[in-house]
């Protein structure tokens, strides 16, 4: 087992990972996302790309089931170079209305710093998802993270 701190400097150059939740009846879902770690937590927003509904199927997991699972990897043709990190723990949806300003402004902040793309993006209306690990797992083919 690693700690957050640990596996940080992977996680900051990673540009994106899996994230797994499952409902009440433990139907599993799988969705990739982008994600920023502030702090002991994960962020992962849920931005203005087109969605039918806000109700999406991994904010009602959560709510429903609040365990997850992220997996961050990266892959290589030269298998000597693969690695994967896998943190996971409960999550939980927060929602505009309940968030606390000051760790709100800090991750929508470090989400835009990550991706250019949230810059013009209004993140402040929607929800956000933190994931809390309490378990981080990883494993690399040859002990090198990079």
């Amino acid at each position: 087992m690693a700690t957050l701190d640990e596996v940080r400097p992977q996680l900051d150059s990673a540009r994106h990972g899996y994230l797994s939740t499952a409902s009440a009846d433990a139907e599993p879902h799988l969705q990739p996302v982008v994600f920023q770690v502030v702090g002991e937590a994960v962020y992962i927003a849920i931005d203005e790309k087109p969605k039918t509904t806000l109700r999406l199927r991994r904010l009602t997991n959560i709510e429903e089931n609040p365990r997850f699972a992220l997996l961050v990897d990266r892959y290589d043709d030269d298998w000597s170079r693969l690695w994967w990190i896998l943190l996971r723990g409960p999550a939980d949806v927060l929602w505009p209305s309940e968030w606390d300003a000051n760790e709100s402004a800090a991750a929508v902040a470090a989400l835009r710093a990550k991706y250019p793309q949230y810059e013009s993006m209004g993140m402040e209306e929607r929800p956000l998802l933190r994931l809390r690990p309490d378990r981080v797992t990883r494993w690399s083919a040859s002990g090198d993270y990079s």
